[in-house]
């Protein structure tokens, strides 16, 4: 994932937790506002109870790798904080993955096609 879609400042991620909505998912939080760029901006946050910081970085990696297919498939406009719960460390990636798709979907900001479970004829 480019640098150019992450969080970066501290007011930022602020700005996000205040005025954001928030939609749980399995192994993860995802907490979704608004922002007055025409880009999607993403940050991953991960809570020192899940571990030590090669366990934080590992959770983080696993996040990211699993958006990363996903950006190009989100709104422009939102501003996006992924908050890693102890289930990122375990859960298998596809899984994973889906569980991001449906949590984007709830919050309204996913405009790609639909998991191909969800599809039927």
């Amino acid at each position: 994932m480019n640098r150019t879609y992450s969080l970066k400042r501290h007011k930022e991620f602020r700005f996000t937790y205040r005025t954001g909505r928030q939609v749980g998912g399995g192994s993860f939080v995802l907490v979704t506002a608004r922002n007055r760029k025409n880009k999607v901006q993403v940050g991953f946050s991960v809570s020192k109870k899940i571990g030590n910081s090669v366990t934080r970085n590992r959770a983080k990696r696993r996040l990211k790798a699993c958006f990363s297919p996903l950006l190009l498939q989100v709104k422009p406009g939102y501003n996006l904080i992924f908050i890693a719960r102890s289930g990122a460390l375990t859960a298998p990636f596809l899984s994973m993955q889906k569980s991001m798709v449906t949590a984007l979907q709830r919050a309204g900001v996913y405009v790609g096609a639909a998991p191909a479970e969800a599809q039927q004829p």
